[in-house]
């Protein structure tokens, strides 16, 4: 005698569960139709005309979760995703908090308000689409996003080719390749800061922590490295390529250690404290001097680095100039004729210090350096606190001297690569603690052993 209803812990429970996972393929295209329109938006002729806007086509993935979930309503696996809401929106409500208080406190500040809203505006999107994406693809929403970036960036430069040839761009990418980085024209124009640095994130995941157990998984990491090599050489990011061999090197050797989670924290720690150091390096002018005995081009950012000098204090009680303020100070120097264009800072250490206070930077680098390794290892394991923090390290360096913090693309890789990670996490794997089990659970465990007998029996 058989039921007619099966249980839902079962083998075709699990697989009707299996299925439900899946994203419908359409509702997939139209997600990573979204990506990519989203991504043309760092296409230099359209951020010029209109600046971040096209970003906002991001929001895309709202709808498409909205139509995965009428297809198939999973509350479970809303429920994990939204999971992740909190702890990342822990960093944006500090972000608005601290600039709040400064603007209440110094009204002369209030032409930044405008830019600092858009830009926690659109620190909000970026975790909202990381979510989204993770809703609907779970752990494939790194090889979906990775999909995307390539896609874009090879529209971009279909789109370029009209505007220098074939022959001549074929031309610049194959010297570009040959000499790592050193190119004129067609691949001048593919210098896409932002998406350049995510290939930088995608790197490491593929060397270091994508799976590699079937065929097809292999198959996936090989192409995932061969691509973020040859986009981030394209995108003229020399810098990247040291930055992220050293830290799969890093990985490699935190693996060895049989405390990993004790050196995630202290790592995080040490770089806190080496901020403080690099902050007052920077301001005496000792850490120019020593890049410029090393025959480094500075490429005009110790007079960059100099110029705020007079508009912070280096003390723990700085308040800051609030969210932005930097961009004014910029602009007031190319007015004044102290630079001969508003260049951005190229130190997010510096600019960061400036802006949110000693308070607020400690606060930023405590969230990012600390806690959040912290709720990795804490809720899901090890690995995936190790995968956040090799990402974290490589765009450190980055923050040393370029302004890839606040970089749309560069914080969703930061956010969706981990997350997605995640969920391919075994918890079988980890240590349980033994509970009583409910009379489902019981009845369940009766269903298979009777189903295997079946089987066994030939029946």
């Amino acid at each position: 005698m058989t039921s007619s209803k099966l249980p839902r812990n079962g083998p075709q429970g699990e697989g009707v569960r299996e299925a439900r996972k899946k994203c419908p393929a359409l509702i997939a295209f139209l997600a990573l139709a979204c990506t990519v329109l989203a991504g043309l938006g760092d296409w230099k002729i359209i951020n010029d005309a209109y600046g971040g806007l096209p970003k906002a086509v991001a929001l895309g993935t709202i709808v498409c979760a909205f139509l995965s979930f009428l297809v198939a309503a999973d509350f479970e696996k809303l429920r994990k995703a939204m999971g992740f809401f909190p702890i990342y929106l822990l960093l944006i409500a500090a972000y608005a908090l601290i600039s709040m208080y400064i603007w209440v406190t110094d009204f002369s500040k209030a032409s930044s308000i405008s830019r600092a809203g858009q830009k926690i505006l659109f620190q909000t999107i970026t975790i909202v689409y990381a979510v989204f994406m993770c809703y609907l693809f779970e752990d494939r929403a790194v090889n979906y996003l990775f999909a995307g970036m390539c896609a874009t960036n090879t529209a971009i430069m279909l789109l370029e080719m009209p505007r220098y040839g074939v022959a001549e761009s074929i031309s610049s990418v194959v010297t570009c390749l040959v000499t790592f980085g050193e190119a004129e024209g067609f691949v001048r124009a593919l210098e896409i800061h932002d998406i350049t640095f995510l290939f930088g994130q995608f790197f490491i995941y593929y060397v270091m922590f994508a799976p590699k157990s079937t065929p097809s998984e292999k198959r996936t990491r090989r192409l995932g490295v061969i691509l973020s090599l040859f986009f981030i050489l394209l995108g003229l990011k020399r810098s990247t390529l040291p930055a992220v061999m050293l830290v799969c090197m890093c990985v490699w050797l935190f693996r060895l250690f049989k405390s990993p989670r004790k050196l995630l924290l202290a790592v995080g720690i040490g770089l806190i404290l080496f901020f403080c150091l690099y902050l007052y390096l920077t301001r005496s002018g000792i850490l120019v001097a020593f890049l410029e005995s090393l025959g480094i081009d500075m490429m005009g950012r110790d007079v960059l680095w100099s110029l705020p000098n007079p508009y912070y204090e280096l003390s723990p009680f700085w308040k800051g100039l609030g969210f932005e303020a930097v961009t004014d100070l910029v602009n007031m120097w190319h007015q004044q004729g102290l630079i001969n264009r508003p260049y951005p800072l190229h130190n997010d250490i510096l600019r960061i210090f400036i802006e949110l206070g000693a308070p607020g930077f400690a606060l930023w680098a405590g969230i990012n350096y600390v806690l959040y390794p912290a709720y990795w290892m804490r809720r899901h394991n090890t690995e995936t606190a190790t995968l956040y923090m090799a990402i974290l390290c490589y765009m450190t360096v980055t923050y040393l001297t370029d302004n890839t913090a606040f970089y749309f693309w560069s914080c969703i890789g930061l956010r969706l690569i981990p997350m997605s990670f995640s969920y391919r996490i075994d918890k079988g794997g980890e240590k349980a603690q033994w509970t009583v089990p409910t009379p489902r659970d019981a009845a369940d465990e009766i269903w298979l052993i009777e189903t295997e007998g079946m089987h066994g029996n030939g029946k």
